[in-house]
């Protein structure tokens, strides 16, 4: 099923049950199963989803559907009507609307009947349709032309001018229960609505378990005719095995050398623009494994961890993914002021009334908070700086976000490497300049398209992103721009760790016995 036709916009809202008020999420339908959860998890109401009410704010098929009572507003039978609806071919749906028109208009004395109209999206195919027939008078004489009427049977041709073609057309559609639809006439007398809908269990539809999902194909050297005729959805994580094998089927090296067509993610914010080029595939599947164990709460906390830090990259996120737990989050806060208000309670004894907070207004100081923590308001949580904390008492004067993100950093445990004869720190992700400390220096390490191994050190490294290398030397790249590593000069990890302070106060110790020695 393609999701990417949204027909339906759904509010949905859920009472704070701590503080009042109500978490509110935006929901475009149809939608795949995550997208309901991650909708459910932005109202905080995982584990009570019965307590969210739904309003239906525009519906482009059905307008309709804004302005009535239905009988339920259940999600899933609102999310399968909607399917179905963006299912409807063209020459369908105005028979879908002719179907359906007595239902409307009976909605003002009686709610609408969500069932129906699901059935009603069914056999739509089995009712005739008369082209060109606009009105009564059009209708009258197609009934003549056509003999439909058998009071007119004997009636001759010369006699046509004189007979009242819009009464005929009348009565025709008296008998047909027709409804005018454009330049369209449908008789609903020959629509009998199935019951493939019983009002307790939906139609079986399928399902498929994946974290993220690519349609990928061969390229047209390897493929016959159109390569994206052959596409296939690649279901991740998978086995590095089975991807081989169906990269062999399009008789391909290897699964980076094909192409995609296509890019579905269960989190929201890992977008095909992310991914980029299938140079990222197995960047991509290790990411996708890290989702697939993830349980909810941590889904969620991903996902704050990356709208907070506006993630750009798979290896970001990756790396981001592989040190979840170097975050703190609180789902129940959603906005600074919330979370403002939460932090004063958790630094006061719990003999304090917080009902002195509930009419305070911090504004300035609420915003001012965040970033002395350097944490984020999401839709999800408010999430801390990695490495950081959220309810830790901090100073007024503590420095800003830009600094604590050095003072992570230095606190941070890097594995010990050596690479190019020289001892250094590794690190999975990206360092933005603040965060490396005078007298070090960074550089990129450059993954080879497999995954499977370093292949150069370089100034900065975009795609293939393989992690950051701290050192205390300056290196030289030539005109190359990039040191090459084979087997024997890539980085070797020496099973220590370290954080960056007591890296750079080793190399000073190192520096002072060499000098005492001379």
């Amino acid at each position: 099923m393609n999701y990417n036709r949204k027909i339906m916009r759904l509010e949905l809202s859920a009472e704070n049950p701590v503080h009042g008020g109500y978490y509110y999420a935006e929901l475009l339908l149809p939608a795949a199963d995550y997208e309901i959860k991650d909708a459910m998890q932005r109202t905080r109401a995982v584990g009570r989803e019965n307590t969210v009410e739904v309003s239906i704010l525009e519906c482009d098929i059905l307008p309709e559907m804004q302005d009535i009572r239905l009988d339920t507003f259940s999600l899933d039978e609102l999310n399968f009507l909607a399917k179905r609806l963006a299912s409807l071919p063209d020459e369908e749906l105005p028979v879908f609307y002719a179907v359906t028109e007595q239902i409307f208009n009976d909605a003002d004395e009686n709610p609408v009947s969500i069932k129906d109209l699901i059935n009603c999206t069914y056999s739509l195919d089995t009712v005739p349709v008369a082209h060109n027939v606009s009105n009564l008078s059009e209708l009258g004489r197609f009934a003549f032309e056509n003999e439909l009427l058998s009071d007119l049977e004997g009636i001759p041709e010369s006699a046509v001018p004189f007979l009242n073609a819009e009464q005929i057309g009348r009565v025709q559609q008296k008998n047909d229960k027709g409804i005018f639809e454009g330049n369209l006439y449908i008789p609903t007398v020959h629509y009998d609505r199935p019951e493939i809908y019983d009002g307790v269990t939906l139609p079986d539809e399928e399902s498929s378990d994946f974290a993220i999902r690519l349609l990928v194909s061969g390229t047209p050297e390897h493929i016959k005719g159109d390569p994206a005729d052959r596409a296939i959805w690649l279901d991740l994580p998978m086995a590095s095995d089975i991807l081989a094998n169906y990269a062999a089927a399009f008789d391909e090296a290897d699964i980076g050398d094909c192409v995609y067509y296509d890019f579905e993610s269960v989190i929201p914010q890992i977008t095909s623009e992310m991914f980029g080029s299938m140079s990222d595939v197995q960047a991509l599947n290790k990411l996708a494994a890290e989702i697939s164990i993830m349980s909810e709460a941590e889904q969620v906390k991903f996902k704050a961890v990356l709208d907070a830090e506006n993630t750009a990259s798979i290896h970001d996120m990756l790396n981001a993914a592989q040190n979840l737990w170097r975050y703190e989050f609180t789902a129940e806060p959603d906005t600074a002021d919330a979370f403002f208000k939460k932090y004063i309670l958790e630094n006061t004894s719990t003999e304090f009334d917080s009902r002195w907070l509930e009419n305070l207004l911090p504004r300035n100081e609420a915003d001012k908070l965040l970033g002395r923590i350097g944490a984020a308001v999401t839709d999800y949580s408010v999430i801390s700086a990695r490495n950081g904390h959220l309810f830790e008492p901090v100073p007024y004067d503590e420095p800003e976000a830009k600094e604590l993100k050095t003072q992570a950093m230095t606190e941070e445990k890097l594995d010990v490497i050596e690479v190019l004869d020289r001892r250094a720190l590794f690190s999975n992700g990206r360092l933005m300049p603040e965060q490396i400390p005078e007298g070090l220096y960074a550089y990129d390490l450059r993954h080879s398209d497999d995954g499977d191994r370093f292949c150069s050190i370089e100034p900065k490294v975009g795609v293939n992103h393989g992690g950051t290398v701290l050192m205390r030397d300056i290196l030289d790249f030539g005109e190359s721009g990039y040191i090459p590593l084979d087997e024997d000069t890539e980085p070797n990890f020496l099973g220590e760790t370290m954080t960056v302070s007591e890296f750079a106060e080793e190399e000073v110790q190192d520096e002072t016995l060499q000098m005492g020695g001379m």
